[in-house]
């Protein structure tokens, strides 16, 4: 039988499943690509299976979407454009380049 989390519970499944993303509270916004819903995290459906597994999906009606469809919204960090914590993210801006003294210009 699955069973629904608490509130109180909710934040901590979040932030250990979801391995692509930081949450910092249940308030934090992501934009569901599959429904292109803009969701919170007291909104995502969490459920634990039998075996203590967790399920997580988006709230939208019909939408298969998991964590893993789940991107920031509003404006991101620009170092990194809109995938912060993406293997392919450049380690720094691109307008900013290491000189030979160790700083940084424009």
């Amino acid at each position: 039988m699955n069973k629904r989390i608490t509130l109180e519970h909710k934040l901590a499944v979040l932030q250990e499943a979801d391995n692509l993303r930081k949450w910092y509270s249940l308030d934090d916004r992501r934009v569901c690509v599959l429904c292109d819903r803009v969701i919170t995290g007291r909104m995502i459906d969490i459920w634990q299976d039998d075996r203590g597994v967790y399920r997580l999906h988006c709230p939208t009606p019909g939408c298969p979407a998991t964590p893993r469809d789940w991107f920031y919204h509003g404006p991101t960090h620009p170092a990194v454009g809109r995938f912060p914590h993406s293997r392919m993210a450049p380690r720094f801006p691109a307008d900013l380049r290491l000189t030979n003294k160790g700083s940084y210009d424009e």
